[in-house]
Protein backbone atom coordinates (compact mmCIF):
# COMPACT_ATOMS: atom_id res chain seq x y z
CA UNK A 1 0.00 0.00 0.00
CA UNK A 2 1.32 3.41 -1.15
CA UNK A 3 0.93 6.66 -0.53
CA UNK A 4 1.38 9.51 -3.01
CA UNK A 5 1.79 13.38 -2.95
CA UNK A 6 2.09 15.82 -6.04
CA UNK A 7 2.05 19.72 -4.74
CA UNK A 8 4.18 21.00 -7.07
CA UNK A 9 1.11 23.17 -9.23
CA UNK A 10 -2.07 25.31 -8.05
CA UNK A 11 -3.54 21.38 -7.83
CA UNK A 12 -2.73 19.50 -4.94
CA UNK A 13 -3.01 15.44 -5.68
CA UNK A 14 -3.32 12.72 -3.23
CA UNK A 15 -3.53 8.71 -3.77
CA UNK A 16 -3.19 5.40 -2.10
CA UNK A 17 -2.43 2.10 -4.12
CA UNK A 18 -1.73 -1.10 -3.90
CA UNK A 19 0.14 -3.46 -6.49
CA UNK A 20 0.25 -0.65 -9.19
CA UNK A 21 -4.02 -0.41 -8.38
CA UNK A 22 -5.51 3.11 -7.30
CA UNK A 23 -7.25 2.76 -4.41
CA UNK A 24 -8.39 6.53 -4.06
CA UNK A 25 -7.15 10.03 -5.86
CA UNK A 26 -7.93 13.81 -3.93
CA UNK A 27 -7.83 16.55 -6.05
CA UNK A 28 -7.42 19.47 -4.41
CA UNK A 29 -6.90 23.44 -5.09
CA UNK A 30 -4.95 24.92 -1.88
CA UNK A 31 -4.68 28.50 -2.89
CA UNK A 32 -1.46 29.00 -0.69
CA UNK A 33 -3.33 26.55 1.92
CA UNK A 34 -1.15 24.12 1.33
CA UNK A 35 0.86 23.74 4.41
CA UNK A 36 -2.25 23.77 6.50
CA UNK A 37 -4.24 21.43 4.64
CA UNK A 38 -1.85 18.94 3.62
CA UNK A 39 -1.88 16.35 6.16
CA UNK A 40 -4.99 16.92 7.23
CA UNK A 41 -6.08 15.74 3.70
CA UNK A 42 -3.28 12.51 4.03
CA UNK A 43 -5.67 11.83 7.19
CA UNK A 44 -9.27 12.25 5.66
CA UNK A 45 -8.24 10.06 2.62
CA UNK A 46 -6.60 7.22 4.81
CA UNK A 47 -10.01 7.67 6.78
CA UNK A 48 -12.24 7.39 3.54
CA UNK A 49 -10.37 4.38 2.52
CA UNK A 50 -9.95 2.63 5.85
CA UNK A 51 -6.41 2.03 5.96
CA UNK A 52 -4.11 3.11 8.86
CA UNK A 53 -1.20 4.88 8.17
CA UNK A 54 0.69 2.13 9.84
CA UNK A 55 -0.36 -0.26 6.96
CA UNK A 56 1.54 2.36 4.31
CA UNK A 57 4.28 0.09 2.88
CA UNK A 58 5.90 3.54 0.82
CA UNK A 59 5.38 6.96 0.14
CA UNK A 60 5.97 8.49 -3.71
CA UNK A 61 6.18 12.11 -3.89
CA UNK A 62 6.35 14.35 -6.92
CA UNK A 63 9.45 16.38 -7.08
CA UNK A 64 8.71 18.59 -9.96
CA UNK A 65 9.84 21.24 -11.59
CA UNK A 66 6.93 23.73 -10.46
CA UNK A 67 6.19 25.94 -7.45
CA UNK A 68 9.12 25.93 -5.50
CA UNK A 69 6.63 26.71 -2.14
CA UNK A 70 4.94 23.93 -3.14
CA UNK A 71 7.29 21.48 -3.38
CA UNK A 72 9.39 22.27 -0.60
CA UNK A 73 6.22 21.39 1.43
CA UNK A 74 4.81 18.39 -0.17
CA UNK A 75 8.46 16.86 -0.24
CA UNK A 76 9.42 17.70 3.30
CA UNK A 77 5.83 16.31 4.56
CA UNK A 78 6.45 13.03 2.20
CA UNK A 79 10.09 12.68 3.58
CA UNK A 80 8.48 12.88 7.11
CA UNK A 81 6.26 10.46 6.59
CA UNK A 82 8.56 7.73 5.47
CA UNK A 83 11.14 8.61 8.27
CA UNK A 84 8.22 8.19 10.83
CA UNK A 85 7.06 5.15 9.65
CA UNK A 86 10.30 3.64 8.82
CA UNK A 87 9.34 3.12 4.98
CA UNK A 88 11.08 3.57 1.89
CA UNK A 89 10.32 6.49 0.12
CA UNK A 90 10.58 7.17 -3.95
CA UNK A 91 10.83 10.60 -6.30
CA UNK A 92 9.14 10.83 -9.08
CA UNK A 93 9.87 13.71 -11.92
CA UNK A 94 6.32 15.74 -12.24
CA UNK A 95 6.60 15.92 -15.91
CA UNK A 96 6.93 12.18 -16.20
CA UNK A 97 4.43 11.87 -14.12
CA UNK A 98 2.67 13.70 -16.55
CA UNK A 99 3.50 12.19 -19.40
CA UNK A 100 2.82 8.55 -18.15
CA UNK A 101 -0.74 9.65 -17.57
CA UNK A 102 -1.22 11.27 -21.30
CA UNK A 103 0.65 9.66 -23.34
CA UNK A 104 -2.57 7.43 -24.99
CA UNK A 105 0.24 5.52 -27.29
CA UNK A 106 1.48 8.26 -29.11
CA UNK A 107 5.24 8.23 -29.83
CA UNK A 108 6.59 11.61 -28.62
CA UNK A 109 4.28 13.29 -25.61
CA UNK A 110 5.64 16.78 -24.36
CA UNK A 111 4.59 17.79 -20.69
CA UNK A 112 4.24 21.74 -19.70
CA UNK A 113 4.13 23.00 -16.36
CA UNK A 114 3.36 27.07 -16.48
CA UNK A 115 6.31 28.78 -15.19
CA UNK A 116 4.94 32.61 -15.88
CA UNK A 117 4.20 34.29 -18.78
CA UNK A 118 5.39 32.38 -22.22
CA UNK A 119 7.79 30.34 -20.12
CA UNK A 120 6.87 26.59 -19.49
CA UNK A 121 9.00 23.89 -17.60
CA UNK A 122 9.14 21.35 -20.43
CA UNK A 123 10.89 17.80 -21.58
CA UNK A 124 10.39 15.50 -24.10
CA UNK A 125 8.97 11.88 -23.88
CA UNK A 126 9.75 9.21 -26.55
CA UNK A 127 7.64 5.96 -25.91
CA UNK A 128 7.48 6.56 -22.23
CA UNK A 129 11.34 7.51 -21.47
CA UNK A 130 12.55 10.99 -21.17
CA UNK A 131 14.55 12.26 -24.48
CA UNK A 132 15.76 15.71 -23.20
CA UNK A 133 16.70 16.96 -19.90
CA UNK A 134 14.27 18.89 -17.62
CA UNK A 135 13.97 22.92 -18.54
CA UNK A 136 12.46 25.90 -18.51
CA UNK A 137 12.15 28.03 -21.39
CA UNK A 138 9.92 30.58 -23.18
CA UNK A 139 7.03 28.28 -25.34
CA UNK A 140 8.77 29.54 -28.84
CA UNK A 141 12.00 28.24 -27.61
CA UNK A 142 10.38 24.82 -26.82
CA UNK A 143 8.57 24.59 -30.20
CA UNK A 144 12.05 25.37 -31.77
CA UNK A 145 13.40 22.43 -30.16
CA UNK A 146 10.30 19.98 -30.92
CA UNK A 147 10.76 20.75 -35.07
CA UNK A 148 11.17 17.81 -37.21
CA UNK A 149 9.95 15.72 -34.61
CA UNK A 150 6.66 14.32 -36.08
CA UNK A 151 3.36 14.13 -34.61
CA UNK A 152 3.82 15.81 -30.48
CA UNK A 153 1.37 15.48 -27.76
CA UNK A 154 0.95 17.93 -25.67
CA UNK A 155 0.12 17.85 -21.89
CA UNK A 156 -0.28 20.15 -18.80
CA UNK A 157 -0.54 24.02 -17.69
CA UNK A 158 2.20 25.37 -19.82
CA UNK A 159 0.74 23.59 -22.94
CA UNK A 160 -2.82 24.55 -22.75
CA UNK A 161 -1.96 28.12 -21.47
CA UNK A 162 -0.30 28.59 -24.29
CA UNK A 163 -1.79 26.24 -27.16
CA UNK A 164 -2.90 29.00 -29.15
CA UNK A 165 0.94 29.68 -29.92
CA UNK A 166 1.93 26.15 -30.21
CA UNK A 167 -1.05 25.07 -32.37
CA UNK A 168 -0.24 28.35 -34.64
CA UNK A 169 3.39 27.22 -35.29
CA UNK A 170 2.95 23.36 -35.49
CA UNK A 171 -0.40 22.80 -36.52
CA UNK A 172 -1.84 19.36 -37.69
CA UNK A 173 1.83 18.23 -36.05
CA UNK A 174 0.52 19.10 -32.27
CA UNK A 175 -2.29 17.76 -30.41
CA UNK A 176 -3.70 18.25 -26.94
CA UNK A 177 -4.33 16.14 -23.94
CA UNK A 178 -7.74 16.68 -22.46
CA UNK A 179 -7.57 19.22 -19.05
CA UNK A 180 -8.00 16.05 -16.69
CA UNK A 181 -4.25 15.50 -17.57
CA UNK A 182 -2.95 19.25 -17.04
CA UNK A 183 -1.68 17.77 -13.65
CA UNK A 184 -0.26 14.71 -12.51
CA UNK A 185 -2.34 11.70 -11.57
CA UNK A 186 -2.64 9.73 -8.76
CA UNK A 187 -2.69 6.49 -10.87
CA UNK A 188 0.58 7.81 -12.51
CA UNK A 189 1.92 8.21 -9.22
CA UNK A 190 1.49 5.22 -7.80
CA UNK A 191 2.47 3.19 -10.86
CA UNK A 192 5.99 4.63 -11.46
CA UNK A 193 6.66 5.00 -8.08
CA UNK A 194 5.41 1.15 -7.09
CA UNK A 195 7.81 0.03 -10.30
CA UNK A 196 10.93 1.64 -8.65
CA UNK A 197 10.14 0.45 -5.17
CA UNK A 198 9.52 -2.67 -6.63
CA UNK A 199 12.87 -2.86 -7.80
CA UNK A 200 14.59 -1.57 -4.67
CA UNK A 201 15.62 2.03 -6.50
CA UNK A 202 14.50 3.97 -3.48
CA UNK A 203 15.69 7.39 -2.09
CA UNK A 204 17.29 8.55 0.97
CA UNK A 205 14.33 10.34 3.32
CA UNK A 206 17.17 12.52 4.60
CA UNK A 207 18.84 14.32 1.53
CA UNK A 208 15.71 13.79 -1.15
CA UNK A 209 15.31 16.93 -2.54
CA UNK A 210 12.79 18.40 -5.05
CA UNK A 211 13.70 19.10 -8.75
CA UNK A 212 14.68 22.94 -9.08
CA UNK A 213 15.48 23.47 -13.06
CA UNK A 214 16.14 26.85 -11.77
CA UNK A 215 17.24 28.58 -8.53
CA UNK A 216 14.46 30.18 -6.46
CA UNK A 217 13.90 33.74 -6.94
CA UNK A 218 15.19 34.90 -3.13
CA UNK A 219 18.16 32.54 -3.70
CA UNK A 220 18.82 34.32 -6.74
CA UNK A 221 18.59 37.65 -5.38
CA UNK A 222 20.59 36.37 -2.22
CA UNK A 223 23.52 35.66 -4.43
CA UNK A 224 23.36 39.25 -6.23
CA UNK A 225 23.35 40.69 -3.16
CA UNK A 226 20.16 42.09 -3.10
CA UNK A 227 18.73 41.18 0.32
CA UNK A 228 21.79 41.75 2.19
CA UNK A 229 21.59 45.81 0.48
CA UNK A 230 18.11 45.77 1.30
CA UNK A 231 19.11 44.54 4.92
CA UNK A 232 21.56 46.76 5.75
CA UNK A 233 19.60 49.90 4.32
CA UNK A 234 16.71 48.67 6.64
CA UNK A 235 18.72 48.57 9.82
CA UNK A 236 20.61 52.05 8.80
Amino acid sequence: MLVAIDSSQEICTLALGQDSKLVAEYHFAHKMNLLRRLLPNIDAMLADSGIEKEALEGVVVSLGPGSFTGLRIGVTTAKSLAWVLGKPIVGIGTLDAIAHGASCGQEFVCPMIFARADEAYWALFQRGKRVTDYAVAPVNEIVDALAGKGPVRFAGTGARRNWETISARMGDQAALAPACDDFARGAALIELGGRRLVAGDVDDAMTLSPLYVRKPTPVVRLEAGELGTRTRQGEG
